[in-house]
């Protein structure tokens, strides 16, 4: 059997189909035995369940569309850059649809979740396609970030650095999430393509493992140390994030 280090390592690799038939028929029987886990379980599964049904996913017809209207822009305007352009002018359905699909359950801690999901995709969506303003704050000011940011966060704030995985860290911005001040940090690769750590304070507790949600275009990491959530967002694959993701993790905890 597989040795997991928390009962979070072991509710996500049995929501992610990742345990082996000796794991899984193991573990049903801890959910069979307590309740309490098996509740776990079923919220987990239902917050990811409600966060994958939030994703749009634009046309094939509607990207060439766009791709059309837009291709004097040159070489950096890839067709994920352009896919996620798209969906920040989808934004405001998306916001809707994600509000009404929070009014309709009634936790606490899953509200908490869905909403800060939508608002570190939607930071990575807007700011990722900004040129000369995707950062308050650029890297030549590192230091001052870090303390200004963590004045208004009141908690310690690092910079993770990402190097060994090709990213360059371009800069950080404070933004607002539920009344509460979030912070964004941007990385850029060598082709253009960017990362973004988000992280903001919730008005619950809990421990969570990563958790992924894939669509068309992104890729969202999210865990939770007590009240603070965190998201790594990236038009990466989850094999390329999932490093990433846990350098960040390392750093952060």
């Amino acid at each position: 059997m597989t040795d997991f280090n928390t009962i979070e390592e072991r509710l996500s690799a049995y929501l992610d189909g990742e345990m082996s038939a000796v794991d899984r028929a193991a573990f049903e029987e801890v959910l069979e035995a307590d309740p309490s886990i098996a509740e776990r379980v079923s919220q987990w599964a239902s917050t990811d369940d409600i966060l994958q049904s939030l994703v749009p996913t634009p046309s094939d017809s509607h990207m060439e569309s766009l791709m059309a209207a837009n291709r004097p822009e040159g070489p950096r305007w890839t067709m994920r850059r352009f896919a996620s352009l798209a969906l920040v002018f989808l934004l405001g359905g998306l916001g809707g649809y994600g509000l009404n699909t929070v009014q309709k359950t009634d936790d606490p801690a899953q509200i908490v979740i869905i909403r800060a999901t939508l608002d570190a995709t939607s930071a990575h969506r807007l700011f990722t396609a900004e040129m000369r303003h995707a950062v308050e704050v650029g890297p030549e000011e590192t230091d001052h970030l870090e303390t200004w940011l963590a004045k208004r966060m009141g908690r310690q704030m690092v910079v993770p650095q990402l190097e060994e995985h090709g990213l360059t860290f371009i800069g950080g911005r404070l933004l607002p999430s539920g009344g509460q001040a979030a912070a964004q940090y941007m990385y850029e690769d060598a082709q253009g393509e960017r990362v973004t750590v988000y992280m903001a304070r919730t008005s619950t507790q809990a421990q969570t493992s990563l958790r992924f949600l894939e669509e068309e275009d992104l890729t969202t990491v999210r865990w939770q140390d007590g009240p603070w959530v965190f998201f790594v967002v990236a038009p990466l694959e989850r094999e390329q994030l999932s490093p990433i993701a846990i350098k960040v993790h390392e750093t952060l905890i």
